[in-house]
């Protein structure tokens, strides 16, 4: 019972990892981002191949200038765990949203992660991640959506999204 115990938190560990990448990518967060990956570790993106620890550098800055908000989703994860080491196959979708005309335009990704995971000192991290693009396209032109936005909180792209403020309120112990 224990060794299925331990296969199962050690399946959520590294399903926080993978959550922790698409919340660090999409607050374009470089400390989230690092903290995904160990020091040690590469990273194929395609437009980027090379020291995970140099991603954030690169990525952060060509978001900026590409889309005004990303979304990034994880589906299903295919994980197989030996010792300290683990495979797993992630599918996401990402949508990129951008500036086109009077409009938006949005571009989205389909595809998969395929990592390899590192156990160390009881912490699991990336240590080599592929993105396998599956499809790509893009919906040009659309027009301002019927949903008033300027009623809801609206999202940022650092560390001012009112997506950390529970966060703070957890570790402050207010509300």
């Amino acid at each position: 019972m224990q060794d299925e115990l331990t296969q199962i938190m050690n399946h959520q560990r590294i399903r926080l990892v993978l959550e922790r990448y698409c919340r660090g990518i999409d607050r374009l967060d470089a400390d989230a981002l690092a903290s995904v990956y160990w020091g040690d570790a590469h990273d194929n993106h395609g437009i980027y191949n090379g020291p995970a620890n140099g991603f954030a550098e690169f990525i952060i800055p060509y978001m900026r200038d590409h889309w005004t908000t990303t979304t990034h989703m994880i589906g299903q994860s295919n994980i197989a765990i030996e010792g300290d080491r683990a495979a797993a196959e992630t599918v996401f979708i990402a949508h990129h949203i951008r500036p086109d005309g009077d409009g938006i335009a949005d571009d989205v990704a389909g595809g998969r992660y395929a990592d390899v995971l590192e156990c160390r000192n009881g912490e699991w991290r990336i240590l080599d991640r592929v993105v396998v693009m599956d499809w790509v396209y893009t919906h040009a032109g659309l027009a301002s959506s019927a949903i008033d936005p300027d009623v809801f909180v609206i999202g940022g792209r650092d560390a001012g999204d009112f997506g950390y403020r529970p966060y703070e309120r957890l570790r402050d112990k207010g509300v």
